[in-house]
């Protein structure tokens, strides 16, 4: 099989993705990109927010049949592009009832900032079950996503004894996601890909005990529209090499969960006195 890449077509659609935040009533502030978030039913239910589709001719060589390969997309991301900040900031109502940083973005709570995506449980090296459709001569294929980030609006502060609320959040994640094909031997072939970033920044204020944006510096983008090949990032390529092991979903889920609960140290710090940077009307 030979693909004609030099006729390839990959467009990523981002029009629709708006990042936003939706605070919940029981106590929770869910970052999403607006397009396809049901608020009723986090984390299930949701829709693409971004979109992209492939298409690329294929010449077949004597003998070989199309149902011996398979076309999707793998997606690799980074957290923290640029060794940018990031964590989950919590402040007390006065100077005294002190402050909380978490961080799931570091060891020992995340190993690697490097992390193979997916949605569901398809077969590696795919981000999703690979539904590739031949109209000869092209190749179709078609990606969605919708990063997001559920946090919640309060922590205990066990050295205070007081809680603390949500002052400021910042998650930073950068995204490849490639125009794969694989034959019948699992040989993978990287055709082209893009590159994206995805950062929530959001600050909150409270008034009458209630959470209130006070401002959202958050973005979604392309970065590279288009590229032929894989990437050429050298942290990147020894997961291209062997894109295998646990998926992105399940590592941050429980890099999260030890940040948020488990023990003091790099991901989760508790101090007596609330962040310099914490403005004096945050509670109000």
């Amino acid at each position: 099989m030979k693909i004609l890449d030099a006729q390839l077509t990959l467009a990523a659609d981002f029009s629709k993705a708006k990042p936003d935040v939706f605070i919940n009533p029981v106590g929770h502030l869910i970052c999403h990109l607006t397009q396809g978030f049901n608020s009723a039913a986090f984390p299930n239910g949701q829709s693409n927010a971004i979109t992209a589709d492939a298409h690329v001719p294929i010449a077949l060589g004597p003998g070989e049949s199309i149902g011996n390969f398979n076309f999707g997309f793998v997606q690799i991301g980074r957290i923290n592009p640029g060794q940018s900040f990031s964590g989950i900031f919590y402040a007390g109502r006065m100077h005294s009832e002190g402050s909380i940083t978490v961080n799931p973005n570091v060891p020992p709570a995340l190993a690697s900032p490097i992390l193979y995506d997916s949605t569901g449980s398809p077969p590696d090296p795919f981000f999703e079950t690979p539904t590739g459709s031949f109209t000869p001569p092209k190749m179709n294929a078609t990606w969605g996503d919708h990063p997001a980030l559920k946090v919640p609006l309060k922590l205990r502060n066990s050295g205070r004894n007081v809680d603390n609320f949500l002052f400021h959040l910042i998650l930073d994640r950068e995204f490849w996601t490639i125009f794969t094909s694989t034959d019948a031997a699992a040989k993978i072939t990287y055709i082209a890909h893009f590159h994206w970033q995805v950062r929530y920044d959001v600050e909150l204020m409270w008034r009458n005990q209630n959470a209130v944006v006070r401002r959202n510096k958050s973005i979604a983008k392309v970065v590279d529209a288009k590229v032929k090949g894989a990437p050429t990032d050298a942290d990147l390529q020894p997961l291209l090499a062997k894109p295998s092991g646990a998926r992105a979903n399940a590592l941050y889920g429980r890099a999260m969960t030890q940040a948020f609960f488990g023990a003091r140290g790099p991901n989760h710090t508790e101090n007596d006195t609330r962040f310099a940077n914490v403005p004096n009307d945050f509670w109000g």
